[in-house]
This record gives C-alpha cells, sequence and structure tokens, in this order.
C-alpha cells in the first residue's frame, strides 16, 4: 500500500479500521512512537497479548511464532517489531512471509527508523515489499518543515477542543524548535494550565504559562507595537526593565519594528508594490500577512518616518544622560502608538 501522511493515518484510525499489519517508516522518532501508541490505544489489547522485539536482538522465527500465537481472551493480538532497518538476511526472509501472509488475529507493526525518499538504507527491499503489500498500510513518519510543524500544533490543540493564535503558534516554535517532543511536551503543558473551559489560547496565557522571558518578551514587545496597543507595550516595556533588560536594547528592539513596517509601507505606497510582495520582502511569513497587513494598515507613511526620528532623538538622549532610561522609552512609545 502506498504510503500516507500522518494526518491520513489518523484520520483513518479515528474510523477504528484496523489494518493486519502497520509499516511505520521515517526519522522523526516522536512521529514513529506516537503512531505506535495510536494503534495500541484502538486495538486496545492488554499486556499478556502484546509483544515487542528488537530486529538486533531477536530471530525471525521469533517474530512469526508471536505473531502466529492465538490471543488469549480477546480479539487480536498486538506484534511490535522495532529496528526492522537492521534486519539480517536470513530473518527478513521469514518476515517477508509474515507480511505476505498477514493473520487476522494478529496487528504486526513494523517500525523503521530510516527516510523511506531516497532511502539509502540496505534493507531498501522492506520499503519496496510492504508498499506492494495490500495487506500493509505504510505511513510516513518523515521529519516535518516548519510549515507542517505549525499545522501539527493547530491540530494537537483543536484534538483538545482548542483555538490557538497564530503568534502563539509561532512563539512555541521560536522557544522549543522544531522538535516534536519538546513541541508537544509544550501543547501538553498549556493545555493543563488553562483546563477544559478555556478554548482559545492566547499571547497573554502562554506568556503567563512559560514566563516572562528575554526572547518572549522582544516578541511580546514588537507584536504590541505593531498593533499600537499602547498600554500593553508599556506593560511590556515595564516588565523588561525589571527584569534587567537595558534601555539601549529595548529602544534596538523598537528601532527594528519600525524599520520593518516603514520598509514594507514605502514599497506599497512608493513603488506600488503589491501588499502580499512588499510583506514578502520584510520576511513576514504567509501565515501571519494578514494579521501583519492589518495593524499595518493603522500606521501612515509619514508617521512612521516621524517615528524613525524620534527613534534617533531618543538614543541621543539615553546616550548622553539627558532624560533616565524609563521615561526615554516610555515617552517613545506613546509616541509611536498615538
Amino acid at each position: 500500500m502506498k504510503f500516507s501522511t500522518v494526518s491520513m493515518f489518523r484520520k483513518n484510525l479515528s474510523a477504528k479500521k484496523i489494518a493486519p499489519i502497520y509499516f511505520l517508516a521515517g526519522e522523526e522518532p516522536f512521529l514513529l512512537e506516537d503512531s505506535l501508541k495510536r494503534i495500541e490505544k484502538v486495538v486496545n489489547t492488554d499486556d499478556l497479548n502484546r509483544e515487542i522485539f528488537q530486529a538486533t536482538e531477536c530471530s525471525g522465527n521469533d517474530v512469526l511464532n508471536s505473531v502466529e500465537t492465538l490471543p488469549f481472551l480477546t480479539d487480536k493480538r498486538i506484534v511490535v517489531l522495532k529496528m526492522a532497518n537492521k534486519l539480517k538476511n536470513d530473518d527478513f526472509k521469514i518476515i517477508t512471509k509474515v507480511i505476505e501472509n498477514p493473520v487476522d488475529t494478529s496487528c504486526f507493526i513494523i517500525i523503521f527508523p530510516e527516510k523511506i525518499k531516497n532511502s539509502t538504507s540496505k534493507r531498501k527491499d522492506l520499503i519496496a515489499l510492504c508498499e506492494k503489500s495490500d495487506s500493509c498500510y505504510c505511513v510516513d513518519c518523515k521529519k516535518l518543515y516548519e510549515k507542517d510543524v505549525k499545522n501539527f500544533i493547530q491540530e494537537e490543540f483543536n484534538i483538545r477542543g482548542k483555538n490557538i493564535e497564530p503568534d502563539v503558534v509561532q512563539q512555541i516554535i521560536n522557544d522549543t524548535g522544531l522538535d516534536l517532543q519538546n513541541v508537544s511536551n509544550e501543547i501538553e503543558k498549556i493545555s493543563l494550565y488553562l483546563g477544559k473551559d478555556k478554548q482559545t489560547v492566547t499571547v497573554e496565557d502562554f506568556v503567563k504559562i512559560s514566563g516572562f522571558t528575554k526572547e518572549i518578551n522582544i516578541f511580546m514587545l514588537t507584536n504590541a507595537i505593531e498593533e499600537k496597543n499602547v498600554k500593553y507595550s508599556l506593560f511590556i516595556v515595564e516588565q523588561m526593565l525589571k527584569t534587567g533588560e537595558s534601555a539601549i536594547g529595548l529602544l534596538s528592539t523598537i528601532s527594528g519594528a519600525i524599520r520593518k513596517m516603514l520598509t514594507a509601507k514605502s514599497l506599497m505606497e512608493e513603488k506600488n508594490y503589491s501588499s502580499q510582495d512588499a510583506l514578502n520582502y520584510v520576511r513576514v511569513y504567509s501565515y501571519f500577512q494578514y494579521k501583519y497587513a492589518a495593524n499595518l494598515s493603522k500606521y501612515s507613511l509619514v508617521h512612521l518616518k516621524k517615528c524613525l526620528k524620534e527613534i534617533l532623538k531618543t538614543d541621543i538622549a539615553l546616550k548622553t544622560g539627558k532624560t533616565d532610561d524609563k521615561s526615554a522609552i516610555e515617552n517613545l512609545v506613546l509616541f509611536i502608538c498615538k
């Protein structure tokens, strides 16, 4: 059977359709383990009817005998063969027989922790065999790109009955990277903290749970300024100064946000760029472009140019000691967000 995506596999499994054989292949450990757990949950058997083998530590006959053993006081047994990419030639021949002659009373799950596309594995023959078999459901557990991880985060929160703001999705990735185990842990932590009643995960929720780290504050300050949210911007400035962030550091963050908006606005109004082309130029992900464009409409080109001049004045004031740090940054934020 041709390889299915993880999403398609989950939908198929939710319909309680259990294949006699599953081939879980790919280089993403979390997806391999998670897919295995999902199959086990649907089959719903006990430890007496579940056996796990490591290809490097067992013989093909051990696996065959286990698959052919009748289940005890239940409908199906689960037999798992891990590290199948390490099968020896003699054992592979026996596993071939198991795949070609599936047993109705067993669910045989093969774990192949290597990529399948352009595979250089010595056991490419196992990939071909499973793809050819009508009885074998093949799942591609490949490493995910950032856009796929964003979809993964959305889906995981939806499964838990929650929506999540796009900015929080990006911040989770900024904090955890693309490692799905870390991402999953963060999703579980946020869900447990919010409980069943709160259905939307906001930036504010994320900050409460994760704490006021420098990275989160920079992200939030930029976001608040883009939104012209003066009250929230001043709150974040206060928090950052309290936690030791320098006024010059804050000024740099604010300057970066204004320069980015000014560049996009200038491209659109002075050089006739389309909104999409301008936002692509300043590297706003397509996922966030609608919101960024809405925020950008709150600012005029003239005002953004004045903001840049005000940033320069603030920089001089800070470096010459004409004003204290807190007042300088707060006055700048008030000017920008007016």
